[in-house]
């Protein structure tokens, strides 16, 4: 710890400090660097009339902060006391200039005033004035007068170049006949124009050779192709159930209902093979799908004796129930299409009888396409 910090403050501490401070020297820098930083006055000359004598200040400035209420100073007091009373900077008195006169206003003070005319010079241009006055308005009247002169005689030259001669019926008869032969004459040069024009009109010509039309037109809707169904019997299968009825699809639709048809015309058959040729028409053969008899639905089985498509298992114990009677009525058929439980195959009546005995027919329907 040092002395410095340790010992008390002496009471003269700082006292000389403001005599330092006024012998100090000045430094030649701030004197000579830029023309030097010297605070000199340079608006002596934009002074006005007024007088120098201080600003007036409000009377709010005037009131001293000593005169400020003891509640402040009370607060102030203990810091007043450790303060250091020392004397502030002063600043060397200004060196004022000789006040320099506007060029301005020496200019405005040699300038010369203008000298007065005398009055006889005045007088001898008001009379020159007055007499071009006088000029010009006479000419203006002249010029007026002759246009009017000119506006009244124009009409007249205009009456007298007029000659109006009358013309005699003759010589009307004889104008009219000149203006018709002019017409005629205009109407068949008119007439002839118009014909080549005609001659000159694009004809739209036929077209000879192969044709392609597209034709497409609008037409009532016509109903469905039907399913085509081939007439079945069974002996003794679904003889107590009702066959349902086919209805067409135009009942189900609107009387009418119309349609869009388009349709493509070749004019020959050589125009039709050369758009599709053989080639391109020729389609593998896609297998016919095969309709079950008892339910007129795809069939994905078969019967291994009856040789029959089913669709389901329903409809296989139909077709073997219907196997059964058709059986236990004829018998089995043989090898040569006899049946075992016929003896009477040699006989006639045994062969008319085979004959008048139904055959197994089948039931199924083919979509047409």
């Amino acid at each position: 710890m040092s002395l410095a910090n340790s010992r008390d403050q002496r009471s003269t501490a700082g006292s000389r400090m403001s005599k330092l401070l006024d012998a100090e020297e000045e430094d030649e820098f701030y004197k000579t660097t830029y023309g030097g930083f010297n605070d000199e006055s340079g608006d002596d000359e934009y002074r006005g009339d007024h007088s120098d004598t201080e600003d007036e200040v409000d009377s709010d400035f005037d009131i001293d902060e000593g005169d400020e209420p003891d509640s402040d100073q009370e607060a102030d007091a203990p810091r007043r006391k450790s303060r250091v009373v020392t004397k502030a900077y002063k600043e060397p008195l200004k060196v004022s200039k000789p006040k320099v006169k506007r060029v301005s206003e020496e200019v405005k003070a040699e300038r010369p005033k203008p000298e007065r005319r005398p009055i006889h010079e005045l007088q001898d241009f008001e009379e020159i004035r007055k007499s071009v006055r006088k000029s010009t308005s006479e000419h203006t009247r002249k010029t007026n007068q002759r246009l009017q002169e000119r506006q009244q005689e124009a009409p007249r030259k205009r009456k007298g170049t007029l000659n109006e001669h009358v013309l005699t019926q003759d010589e009307l008869l004889a104008e009219a006949k000149l203006t018709a032969e002019i017409n005629v004459r205009s109407l068949e040069n008119y007439e002839r124009l118009e014909a080549d024009k005609k001659k000159h009109v694009h004809k739209k010509r036929k077209f000879e050779g192969p044709t392609i039309r597209y034709h497409s037109v609008l037409m009532p809707l016509l109903p469905d192709t039907l399913t085509k169904e081939e007439n079945v019997d069974v002996e003794g299968l679904d003889q107590d159930t009702p066959q349902p009825t086919p209805t067409s699809s135009s009942s189900v639709q609107g009387a009418g209902s119309l349609c869009s048809r388009t349709y493509i015309t070749f004019s020959d058959d050589d125009a039709f093979n050369s758009a599709f040729p053989a080639s391109a028409r020729v389609t593998p053969s896609h297998p016919v799908q095969e309709v079950c008899p008892v339910t007129h639905k795809p069939a994905l089985y078969r019967d291994p004796v009856t040789d029959i498509p089913y669709a389901n298992a329903r409809a296989f114990r139909i077709i073997r129930e219907a196997y059964q009677k058709y059986i236990t009525a004829h018998g089995f058929p043989n090898a040569s299409g006899n049946f075992s439980g016929n003896n009477d195959t040699d006989s006639p009546a045994a062969s008319a009888a085979k004959s008048a005995r139904p055959k197994l027919t089948i039931k199924q329907g083919v979509i047409a396409t």
